[in-house]
């Protein structure tokens, strides 16, 4: 009698795995075509950024002047709504000693991500966005190092070490074609790595605040955007 039970519990099972096994494979279909759908969208979103950039330390022993350099990012959406940002930034700032010589430099590679919402009228795109990370800094004597501590620079040691970061930003972006922008962005870069020199006669630490205000203008060609 068991076997007689089992009999169509098996036909059916049967019956069911060709169509559980299609429907599966719609499924992984459906999922290929829409990872592919929005890589295909965010590659038309890439574009090169030509920036100007403005860099005021709120520190008076940290300094950092005007630059220039080439970046790449995503244009901005159509409309209004919530975004997620993830970036990448790369900077350095001078340091200088209690005379005011400078004697050193500090490098930040950055990894940030976080939440903005964006605002839309006609050809211009407007944003506020918050984002915290990772600044993973370097640090390397250059400048006048003997007159900036009085003993011979072989004697001096710098250490810089790694902190977290915090920005908030403002930007806005006008298309003057459709690939071809001008750009603008203010943000505050918050952060706070432990600093510190050494000499034979003294030890200096949390003196170097590298928190600053940056101000960015610039040009953005989207090559691929429709």
């Amino acid at each position: 009698m068991r076997l007689l039970h089992f009999v169509p519990i098996g036909a059916l099972v049967v019956v069911m795995t060709p169509g559980s096994a299609y429907a599966q494979s719609e499924t992984a279909h459906g999922r290929s075509e829409f990872v592919k759908d929005h890589a295909l969208e965010m590659a038309r979103k890439v574009g090169v950024h030509l920036n100007m950039s403005f860099r005021d330390p709120v520190d008076p022993d940290v300094t950092k002047g005007r630059t220039f350099g080439i970046s790449m990012g995503l244009s901005p959406g159509r409309t209004n709504g919530w975004t997620f940002p993830v970036g990448l930034t790369l900077f350095s700032e001078d340091l200088h000693s209690p005379n005011g010589e400078t004697f050193g430099s500090m490098r930040t590679l950055g990894l940030m991500a976080g939440i903005g919402y964006g605002w839309h009228f006609g050809r211009l795109s407007t944003g506020a966005t918050l984002q915290t990370g990772y600044a993973m800094n370097t640090g390397r004597l250059d400048g006048d190092v003997v007159r900036a501590f009085n003993v011979p620079d072989t004697v001096v040691g710098l250490h810089v070490g790694n902190s977290a970061l915090l920005r908030p930003q403002v930007k806005a972006e006008y298309f003057v074609t459709k690939k071809v922008t001008i750009r603008a962005s203010a943000d505050y870069m918050m952060l706070r790595p432990d600093i510190s020199v050494t000499t034979p006669t003294d030890r200096l630490t949390e003196r170097w605040d590298p928190t600053s205000v940056h101000a960015n203008f610039g040009i953005g060609y989207y090559p691929f955007r429709r």
